[in-house]
């Protein structure tokens, strides 16, 4: 169990660093007079077509990345099991496996679908969609990832109880991502993350803050004592 913990914890870093550098594809081309997020449907229209392959590959690294979350989570979940803890770590790898398949959803829509329908509306013709139709799709995009962030938190907090008690890693980690569950969470629901945590300054960095977050467990996982026993 300790090396497939080792194994979780390189894929959390992993993961991690996906999540923080997959957007340098788009930021190296995202024209000096645009807004990130792009402010408009038009000009999200107009960042696909200039990132052109670039857009899929950066959310092809945030699929990979999800799936390496919700797997270290459920190795955390079964080490501590093993080690006697067994519903709280189900409990957060449940409620990560939820929040990392709607970033899975939301990925793929944003990815996938909405280029090839900025495309198609780019090329034209009798059938092509409308500036409506693409900004639908950004949309169904959104109805998934904003609860994923959100839900996300939550197993942030579940998981870092474990760790505040001493069961795992280090309780600075747990301090620190228990302040993180629930500061996102209270920020969102005060509104002042923007409605999609697109307010970069708040929401976003919330969201990098996670991320670091689950870097800090993945290097722990990797380096640490490991799970305590009863």
């Amino acid at each position: 169990m300790r090396l497939m913990l080792r194994l979780a914890g390189a894929g959390l870093a992993a993961g991690a660093i996906l999540f923080f550098g997959r957007m340098a594809p788009i930021f190296a081309i995202l024209p000096a007079d645009m807004a990130f997020p792009p402010e408009t449907t038009a000009d999200l229209v107009k960042l696909a077509q200039i990132a052109g392959p670039r857009w899929p590959l950066s959310h092809a690294l945030g699929l990979i990345a999800v799936a390496l979350f919700a797997i270290g989570y459920w190795v955390h979940a079964f080490a501590l099991a093993k080690a006697g803890h067994t519903l709280i770590g189900f409990v957060a790898a449940s409620i990560a496996s939820i929040a990392f398949s709607a970033f899975a959803v939301a990925l793929t829509i944003d990815g996938f679908v909405l280029p090839a329908a900025a495309a198609a509306l780019a090329a034209g013709g009798a059938n092509a969609p409308s500036l409506t139709d693409v900004e639908a799709v950004h949309h169904r995009a959104l109805t998934f990832f904003t609860p994923a962030v959100f839900t996300m938190f939550i197993a942030i907090g579940v998981l870092s109880s474990r760790m505040l008690h001493g069961f795992i890693h280090s309780r600075w980690i747990g301090a620190l991502g228990m302040t993180i569950a629930i500061a996102g969470p209270t920020a969102y629901l005060f509104g002042v993350t923007g409605p999609n945590w697109d307010h970069l300054k708040i929401g976003g960095s919330l969201m990098m803050l996670a991320f670091l977050w689950h870097f800090l467990v993945g290097a722990a996982a990797l380096f640490g004592r490991g799970i305590r026993t009863n």
